[in-house]
């Protein structure tokens, strides 16, 4: 099949190329509004989460989000959002997941995907969840941890539980499997309140 022809210099400088620039230009600016999008969104999430972690050299972390930026306090500024209680062993596994990667420590929590950004929308789902569950990844390498939503403690045993094979977390983990098509096709395990499983996927998923 034969090529067209090049434009000729007259329609290439004054119609093809000012077009090229135009859409270039229109896609940038709707990245930047993206982008501006999820800055706003991030700047105004005004949370606790607490952390506990049990083992040698662990303790209680209240982190407490005022404006996006997370400072670690001595006591809950706001609403605790969420509880997560986790054993040493499975806090160095999840910190070697995440790297240096603060999306990737939030995401690691869920159990359900990469990385995370806690914007005021996935904030409002996240603070609608009640309950306890706890996300399993098994093999000789696994972890637990367990997550409370909502004020009090964490309940023993949970609400819910999601179990998942090894090769399962790396494929959420590295984004080459979605938690939709992971629950559908039965590669996560659930045993108790599926709801709440259901809803964390949900913020999971939600767009920034």
């Amino acid at each position: 099949m034969a090529s067209s022809a090049p434009p000729d210099p007259q329609s290439y400088f004054t119609e093809h190329l000012p077009a090229q620039f135009e859409r270039a230009l229109r896609a940038q600016e709707r990245a930047v509004e993206t982008a501006q999008h999820v800055l706003d969104g991030m700047r105004a999430v005004d949370a606790t989460i607490v952390v506990e972690v049990h083992g040698e050299g662990s303790g209680r972390f209240v982190l407490n989000i005022d404006a996006g930026r997370l400072m670690p306090g001595g006591a809950p500024a706001h609403p605790v959002v969420m509880t997560l209680v986790q054993e040493r062993r499975d806090f160095e596994r999840l910190i070697r997941d995440a790297g240096d990667s603060a999306l990737g420590f939030l995401g690691g929590l869920s159990g359900l995907a990469g990385e995370i950004r806690l914007t005021k929308d996935r904030l409002g789902l996240l603070t609608g969840l009640r309950g306890t569950l706890r996300f399993r990844v098994g093999g000789d390498d696994g972890f637990a941890v367990v997550t409370h939503f909502g004020p009090g403690a964490p309940k023993e045993p949970p609400d819910t539980e999601i179990r998942v094979a090894p090769d399962v977390y790396a494929e959420l983990q590295a984004g080459r499997l979605d938690v939709q098509n992971a629950f559908m096709s039965g590669k996560l395990e659930l045993e108790g309140d599926m709801q709440l499983a259901m809803q964390l996927a949900l913020a999971a998923m939600s767009p920034d």
